[in-house]
């Protein structure tokens, strides 16, 4: 069982009852009086104050999102490198209670946000030549570190200075830095498209407006022709036209990747393929998978085996140390 987004929102009103560690930390509040809340598929996230700098503080969604950025975390936290921003896990940081009136505890994660302006306003200030070069920069030093960021998109980009810092490792994984190569070409072409409209003015474009998937109460990005939503029955799936594809019966889902998506029933995780067809029986604590290995690793009773791309265990039930 998980905290809701109302939970969070009472905790970063509260912080004094609701955090250990950031019981003195202040959420940027909006025109409401409210915090200023930001929902991806695995974590909700709202800027805060703390210590004299701006953070970015994230809770999960899903009893996997805090087990698949531990080991991303874990490396971030002994590099030694201005391109990335100070990330880690804040264990058992936010003190909630459930409907039944029974005290529990949520991991949390804390992105440094280094003051600098968004890549918009970036857009805006600085001269495209600038701004082409940073990208540039920036790919080579990602390469360089062997990171994937895997959601380089425009609002998880941040300029500092004369540079741009990638933002919100939820994704990240170390390897295969080439994944976010057409990222880069996609930023590249809206730096120019900014520039100088004329010399994109070949490029096709297609354009999904966002009122196509109105009436759910949250949306995520189409990938793989599929966009998960969250309705009053739980997580589905919707097709570029918002056409359901998989009702909307799951306690949580994340976006397909590679023909697979994690999901998660009342009896526990397991894997779906586009059909919604169980590859992976939901019977498990934690199912993370990783679509550019193929794999699977699944947490049962504390122990942790792994199973392939279709579903077939390739290893015993071990210690977590045995996980990579």
């Amino acid at each position: 069982m998980t905290p809701t987004i109302q939970t969070f929102t009472r905790a970063l009103l509260t912080p004094d009852l609701s955090f250990s560690r950031l019981a003195d930390a202040r959420a940027v509040l909006g025109p409401e009086g409210l915090p200023q809340l930001m929902r991806t598929t695995r974590f909700a996230e709202s800027e805060i104050r703390w210590q004299g700098h701006r953070w970015l503080l994230s809770m999960p969604l899903s009893s996997s999102a805090i087990a698949s950025v531990e080991h991303t975390a874990s490396r971030i936290g002994r590099l030694n490198t201005d391109w990335l921003t100070p990330y880690r896990i804040l264990t058992g940081e936010m003190r909630w209670y459930t409907p039944s009136g029974e005290e529990r505890h949520c991991d949390l994660t804390l992105e440094h946000l280094p003051e600098g302006i968004s890549f918009e306003e970036a857009l805006h200030r600085e001269p495209a030549e600038r701004l082409l070069a940073a990208l540039e920069a920036l790919q080579e030093a990602l390469r360089g570190l062997d990171f994937a960021h895997n959601n380089l998109r425009p609002r998880n980009l941040w300029w500092v200075g004369d540079r741009f810092i990638p933002l919100r490792y939820h994704d990240a994984r170390f390897g295969h830095p080439e994944n976010d190569d057409p990222a880069f070409e996609a930023l590249r072409l809206e730096v120019l498209r900014h520039a100088d409209p004329m010399r994109v003015s070949d490029v096709e474009i297609t354009y999904n407006p966002l009122c196509k998937f109105s009436g759910h109460l949250w949306t995520s990005q189409l990938s793989e022709g599929l966009v998960c939503v969250e309705d009053e029955s739980g997580y589905g799936y919707v097709d570029a036209e918002n056409r359901v594809v998989i009702p909307a019966t799951f306690r949580w889902a994340s976006d397909f990747h590679e023909g697979r998506a994690e999901a998660e029933t009342e009896t526990g995780m397991g894997l779906i393929d586009r059909q919604g067809a169980w590859i992976i029986p939901p019977v498990y604590e934690i199912i993370d998978y990783d679509p550019i290995e193929s794999n699977v690793f699944v947490r049962k009773d504390g122990l942790w085996a792994e199973f392939d791309y279709l579903g077939r265990q390739q290893s015993e039930f071990g210690e977590r140390s045995a996980r990579p």
